[in-house]
């Protein structure tokens, strides 16, 4: 009798250990949500925005331990994406709907990271200048002919510029950036040398902006810069540097 109750005792035991395992199990599962979840926002002209961003950078981004990013070239959606997004993405130089501009701006008030890339570094929106004005500190409105030109790291010391080469060439669209006085000022970390006139343009750089972690890159047309392993240094440490981790 005294044995049956001891073994009963310890099934009881048992039966709790196994209990309370599975129950960690399952607390532990939510680490995997913990992600922070990243929007890459693509769409438009001139570019092949499924090959170079919806594939390459996002399948790129995918790669940083910790998060998740998900593409869409759908901009009616943004406003409901943003609701569970830590960092947004922008590629894009087609149309932003109203109510998504209005929950962009929701989102970098929060004090919630942009990085831009590319397409999304024009003048593309005429209906919404507080865009280039606020959050990309001026813009393009012309590049010169694709071909290659020289980028130079002029601060080796922000951790976007870390493990960059110096100096790297690649074929692209040279965007004639130009910073707005107006705007809230950027910080350049890498310049782009015009082949044509000599003449230098921000082509990596930062936004100054009171609430929000802004990052902008400039080169990105096709294959000559998203295979590129400097183009892809630095898009991986701008997704470091604005989620800060």
């Amino acid at each position: 009798m005294k044995n049956r109750m001891v073994m009963l005792l310890l099934t009881i035991v048992v039966s709790s250990i196994g209990t309370l395992c599975a129950k960690a199990s399952v607390h532990s599962l939510p680490y995997a949500q913990k992600k922070k979840n990243i929007l890459v926002v693509g769409g438009g002209g001139s570019h092949d925005f499924n090959r170079w961003y919806k594939i390459e950078d996002t399948q790129l981004i995918n790669t940083i331990e910790g998060v998740h990013a998900t593409y869409t070239d759908n901009t009616d959606s943004i406003r409901f994406y943003l609701k569970t997004t830590d960092l947004l993405v922008l590629t894009n130089n087609q149309p932003i709907p109203k109510a998504s501009q209005l929950a962009i701006e929701k989102f970098i008030a929060q004090g919630k990271p942009l990085v831009l890339l590319h397409a999304a570094v024009w003048y593309n929106w005429k209906d919404w200048p507080k865009y280039n004005l606020e959050y990309v500190g001026g813009g393009s409105n012309s590049h010169e002919n694709f071909q290659e030109f020289k980028n130079l790291v002029v601060n080796t010391a922000h951790p976007i510029s870390q493990g960059v080469s110096p100096e790297f060439t690649f074929k692209d669209e040279l965007y004639r950036h130009q910073p707005d006085a107006a705007g809230k000022g950027i910080d350049v970390l890498v310049i782009a040398q015009s082949l044509e006139t000599a003449k230098v343009y921000p082509a990596v750089f930062t936004v100054n902006h009171d609430k929000s972690r802004i990052a902008a890159i400039t080169l990105g047309h096709d294959e000559h810069s998203h295979l590129n392993k400097d183009y892809r240094k630095i898009l991986i440490n701008a997704i470091h540097w604005a989620l800060n981790i």
